[in-house]
């Protein structure tokens, strides 16, 4: 399979991409699913927080240090490294798991993945130009619907089971998140960054900033947390959910351009509704499969055609 147009020059799709967003997907759904668990159960969403750079930056100091004195972070200038860390780290996380001190993270799963295609189609227009229209306006459309679907049962849901107080305070913040990540891969896409360059950036820089700030500052559980679970959470959350899919996820980018690489992702609140039955033990409504439905038929609309070409080139900013 070839892509080519507005989101980077064409080359061939091959198996090794497409296992890429297939496992890209899945993190991110069992990213949904157990945070949910986690804040559920034994942790504070700062916790989380706190562990997932820990262990990734743990996971990527030796490749740090490694590498040559002055190309720690590869092509990327300590400007660009700290950028990268700000919208696609700390900025992100610090977004999503302050939304999840106020708001469910069904809330979160809808407004901050649901929503990433439109985040990216905005930020490609503003930034270089990309069109909307024709077969990306429909794909667009029915994702739409689906992230609808799943946000009225999302909110429904939890105004029977009673909300919680000040949620709507999450609500606002969760698709700042996804302009966050937005940004993030419109940087990827326009500077050309390399999959470990990225990781590296998000992970050390990302504790760095965060970790004192965590320490002195915020709230803590997870000293009565069972260690199994500390390290259970540290690894998936810092391991897989951080080190492993940004760089699949970079790689994805790169493969089937931003737009493409949202639309594939919308799929996984959807997916997380279904899991979090047998998982969490939470019902699975109809309008949670039509959404799903929905989306799916969206995503393929949008990966199967080819893009329209962009009006302003993507160079390099200097």
């Amino acid at each position: 399979m070839t892509l080519a147009g507005s989101e980077g020059a064409s080359r061939q799709i091959g198996p090794a991409d497409i296992a890429s967003a297939v496992v890209v997907v899945a993190i991110w759904t069992l990213f949904l699913v157990l945070t949910r668990q986690g804040v559920r159960e034994s942790f504070t969403p700062w916790d989380l927080a706190f562990l997932r750079f820990g262990f990734a930056a743990a996971v990527m100091l030796p490749v740090f240090l490694w590498r040559p004195a002055g190309q720690r972070f590869g092509k990327l200038t300590l400007g660009r490294a700290f950028t990268v860390a700000l919208f696609a780290g700390v900025g992100l996380t610090c977004l999503v798991f302050t939304g999840l001190s106020f708001a469910p993270a069904a809330h979160a799963a809808v407004l901050t993945t649901g929503t990433l295609p439109f985040s990216v189609a905005i930020f490609g227009w503003w930034m270089f130009g990309d069109r909307i229209g024709g077969r990306k306006l429909l794909s667009l459309g029915l994702i739409l619907l689906g992230v609808l679907c799943m946000a009225w049962y999302a909110f429904v849901s939890t105004a029977v089971a009673g909300a919680q107080a000040g949620a709507w305070r999450g609500d606002i913040l969760f698709p700042f998140a996804s302009a966050s990540w937005a940004v993030f891969v419109m940087l990827v896409r326009r500077w050309g960054v390399g999959a470990v360059d990225a990781t590296l950036a998000t992970a050390l820089i990302s504790f760095a900033l965060y970790a004192p700030v965590y320490l002195l500052f915020l709230p803590k559980q997870m000293m009565a947390a069972p260690w199994l679970d500390i390290v259970w959470h540290g690894v998936f959350q810092g391991v897989f959910a951080l080190v492993v899919s940004m760089s699949l996820y970079t790689r994805v980018v790169q493969a089937f351009g931003p737009s493409r690489t949202a639309m594939i992702t919308a799929v996984c609140p959807g997916l997380a509704a279904v899991i979090a039955v047998p998982v969490l033990g939470e019902p699975l409504s109809a309008l949670v499969l039509m959404g799903l439905a929905a989306v799916t038929a969206g995503m393929v609309v949008g990966v199967s055609g080819r893009p329209a070409a962009a009006s302003v080139p993507a160079q390099p900013l200097v």
